[in-house]
This record gives structure tokens, C-alpha cells and sequence, in this order.
């Protein structure tokens, strides 16, 4: 019988590249006071499947629009049961939003994740035997010298990561095509503000934006993951597009004017920014699930789509010199 929190809740191996090491990762998909600000504004970004009524970070949703803040708290706790056993290293939390918008960072942003409970879960982390780093993620005007400040003293020495996703460093198809609404001045303000007060950055660059060919789309990435480092990003996660129910991405990728990034394509990417710094492949599930993924033909998905994995579990880009197909070249 499935125990009440394995749907939000769970541990796996997992490679951090800024220790070099393979650790237990808490993974905890936490359900917010509102949903996403950015949403909420805007409409969301293009490729977002995150706010589908569908999505396990949507399901819990109730829990606080019913009962309030003191609910959220009940969910963190009951995730935690699930897992305290398994000695976790690292907890990750994924909120589908912006984990430090408390409501009071922006003006007129409703609350995501009240204050309490980020005082709360920063309180516990830092007294916490095993857990050594905590990693959320937020929207770069969320971040700020007096949360971080804050957030960092509580986690007593501990490690904070904030992953932000800039997408791409151009603002054509950052905020045109992706509708990410971000100032490239505010993202550089937040990586400074994080590095300033000693907490770790991540950048989420995503490859195969809409309106991009395969070259192009490469290109784009490239470009954006050398600029992350150039600006002091500690860490990139390259985010490869696949097809989620109710995004625009979808509805172009249904009438036949988007195809998905090959698999190749991934790996020229990491090939060409691998030696700036740790460069991780995202993973292509994500919830709710996709109905289509970066592939390359039927003859070698299997094999590429290894040696993805395996690099993940080492960031070793000579997993790749091995791989060849005649559909590369066709590509």
C-alpha cells in the first residue's frame, strides 16, 4: 500500500558537481500558498507545464487555500517522516514557483511559500545531522539581501543553492519567445546578492526554444552557459525542451511548426561548455509527465540516451567520444 507522502516525497543517488561526489538528495515537491507569481501576472512562461491542474505540485494545492500556512508546515513534516531513516545529504524542494517569494520581496506578489516556513525549514536543516545543503528555487527579483542574510544564518554554515532560470541570455528569446519576463540587470544583481552572502547559484538554460533551428538552438545555449560563468554562477543545468499538455510549446509542437532537440545536440552543448564549468543534463521527466522527449533516431536513442545518464552520475564528457550514428551527420 502506497504510503501517504510517496507522491511528494522521496530520496535517490545523486551526483553534486560542486563536491564532486555522489549523495542521498531529499527531493520535496512542496505545495504553495498561490501559485506561481510570474503565472499568476503573466500567463507563465511558454514551455511551463508546472501550473497544470495535473501536476503532483498542483494536486496538494488545496491544503493551503483550505487551511493556511500552518498546513504547509504539516506537509514538510510529513514529507520529512518519510524519509529521516535514509540519512538524506542534500533536501531539494521544488514548489513550481519561487520558494523565497514570501510576499513581501515584490510589491503586490502574492505569497508562494510563507516566511515561517522558510524560517522553519532553514531552523531544521541547520540542526539537522546528516543534511548538509539546501537547494531551492526562485524568480531573480524574490532574491535578496535580507532573505539570503536571514535564510544563511539559520542553515548555521550550511550550504543554500538557488537555482533561477535565465533560459537564455538573449532577450529576444528569453522574454519574447519564452515570456520568462526576466531583466538580465536583475539576474546579475541576484547571483551577485547570493555570492555576497556566501550561498551557491544555479542557472537553468533551456535548449530548443521555439522559433530556434538545431543550430541556432545550440548556439544560443552555448552562448547563455558562458555567460552564467562570466557572471558567477557556481553551476548550469541545461534544461532540454520535451512536450508538456497545456504549454504554447505543446500546441506548436501538435500543428507540426516545433520539433524537439536531438540528442546529439545535447551533447555538443556539454561538449562545448563542459571545461567553463559543472554543466548537468536535466533530466526529461517532469510532472505532470510528458507526452514527448528529446530523441535521435530509433537505431541509437537507447545507447545515447546511456551514456546521458551515466554522465550525470559523473560529468564525464568522455562518455561521449564513443557515440556515433548516421543520423548525426543527417542532422
Amino acid at each position: 500500500m502506497k504510503k501517504p507522502w510517496e507522491s511528494f516525497s522521496a530520496t535517490s543517488a545523486f551526483f553534486d558537481p560542486l563536491i564532486k561526489q555522489m549523495v542521498n538528495r531529499w527531493v520535496l515537491l512542496l505545495p504553495a500558498m498561490n501559485l506561481c507569481h510570474w503565472y499568476l501576472r503573466s500567463g507563465g512562461c511558454t514551455m511551463c507545464g508546472f501550473n497544470c491542474p495535473k501536476s503532483s505540485k498542483q494536486q496538494y494545492a488545496w491544503i493551503a487555500r483550505y487551511f493556511g500556512a500552518r498546513a504547509l508546515h504539516f506537509v514538510y513534516w510529513l514529507g520529512y517522516l518519510g524519509v529521516k531513516d535514509q540519512n538524506p545529504q542534500n533536501l531539494t524542494i521544488y514548489n513550481g514557483g519561487s520558494f523565497l517569494n514570501s510576499g513581501h520581496e515584490v510589491f503586490g506578489s502574492k505569497p508562494e511559500i510563507p516566511l515561517s516556513l522558510q524560517i522553519a525549514i532553514c531552523r531544521h536543516i541547520g540542526r539537522h545531522p546528516t543534511i548538509q545543503k539546501l537547494f531551492v528555487e526562485s524568480r531573480p527579483e524574490f532574491i535578496t539581501s535580507s532573505n539570503i542574510a536571514l535564510l544563511g544564518d539559520l542553515l548555521k554554515g550550511k550550504t543554500l543553492q538557488v537555482g533561477i532560470g535565465l533560459e537564455s541570455r538573449d532577450d529576444r528569446v528569453r522574454n519574447k519567445i519564452l515570456r520568462k519576463g526576466i531583466d538580465i540587470g536583475n539576474f546579475r544583481r541576484a547571483i551577485a546578492t547570493l555570492k555576497g552572502h556566501g550561498a551557491k547559484s544555479l542557472a537553468y538554460v533551456f535548449l530548443k526554444p521555439m522559433g530556434l533551428g538545431e543550430s541556432e538552438a545550440i548556439v544560443d545555449a552555448v552562448r547563455t552557459i558562458q555567460f552564467c560563468f562570466e557572471t558567477g554562477v557556481d553551476e548550469v543545468s541545461l534544461s532540454c525542451a520535451f512536450i508538456q499538455n497545456g504549454t504554447e510549446m505543446c500546441r506548436q509542437y501538435r500543428n507540426g511548426s516545433y520539433k524537439l532537440p536531438q540528442l546529439w545536440s545535447i551533447i555538443e552543448v556539454i561538449k562545448q561548455t563542459a571545461h567553463l564549468g559543472p554543466v548537468r543534463i536535466g533530466t526529461f521527466e517532469d510532472d505532470p509527465k510528458p507526452i514527448d522527449i528529446p530523441h535521435n533516431c530509433p537505431a541509437c536513442t537507447e545507447s545515447v540516451n546511456r551514456a546521458i545518464d551515466r554522465y550525470r552520475d559523473s560529468f564525464d564528457i568522455s562518455l561521449f567520444s564513443q557515440l556515433s550514428c548516421p543520423c548525426r551527420e543527417l542532422g
